[in-house]
């Protein structure tokens, strides 16, 4: 099999007010997604945003690949909303290719070669579709292309209220980054391959074919796990 690309995540803190503040609920997140996703910590390269936010994730026995605190002021300002785009953007230019992970995700199979393939697939960067969502791209599983570089550059120039990655990827202005018809192209989604769980009931979409659920909280594993056992 070539070589894969990068498995990348993050921590950073709020600076959108006065004075920054830790991500408490993300902490939290972190604790409970080691322990459900054991692979995580051997496995992904780990970002921080900052030096209290890489000496956050020493705390959880993590070793951060690189730290951020020598990004554009721009980006520090508005941490919360652009440190993630940033992060994946560098790792864009490091690596050629990369696939950011949230921590509110639930892993549940190995990613074998054609995940990865379809990942290369069509040349697009891969997103969860979420039909009912302002941005329409989910960026809790991403995967991002060399060839797209550029245009995830300009998107750090776009105008979004408020500024986050999603809705810099879904802008539609002149210079859009991504197609007007982006609803309607299938090669830039990962349809069941990774999915958007809000409730407990939308388990039941899951297929064999899914790699990865981003869901509202982390003990639907448990729900997962009797649903499995009873089966």
């Amino acid at each position: 099999m070539s070589r894969t690309p990068p498995i990348i995540t993050g921590l950073y803190r709020n600076t959108e007010g006065a004075v920054p503040t830790r991500p408490e609920r993300i902490l939290t997140e972190i604790s409970k997604s080691l322990q459900i996703n054991r692979w995580y910590a051997q496995e992904i390269l780990f970002l921080a945003g900052d030096e209290e936010s890489a000496q956050d994730l020493i705390s959880f026995g993590l070793h951060p690949y690189r730290t951020f605190s020598d990004a554009p002021s721009s980006i520090h300002s508005h941490a919360v909303h652009h440190m993630k785009h940033w992060m994946c953007y560098w790792a864009l230019q490091e690596f050629g290719e990369v696939l950011w992970v949230d921590w509110d995700t639930i892993n549940l199979r190995p990613l074998d070669e054609a995940f990865w393939a379809y990942c290369r697939a069509f040349d697009t960067p891969k997103f969860v579709y979420s039909p009912n969502y302002r941005p329409i791209v989910n960026c809790s599983v991403y995967y991002i292309p060399a060839s797209w570089s550029e245009r995830m550059r300009q998107s750090f120039e776009m105008t979004a209220a408020p500024p986050n990655d999603e809705l810099l990827w879904a802008a539609i202005l002149p210079s859009a980054i991504l197609p007007s018809d982006v609803r309607e192209r299938p090669e830039f989604w990962w349809h069941d391959r990774v999915y958007n769980v809000w409730f407990p009931e939308e388990l039941e979409q899951i297929t064999n074919n899914t790699y990865f659920i981003h869901v509202r909280e982390l003990d639907y594993a448990d729900l997962l796990h009797r649903e499995t056992i009873s089966n």
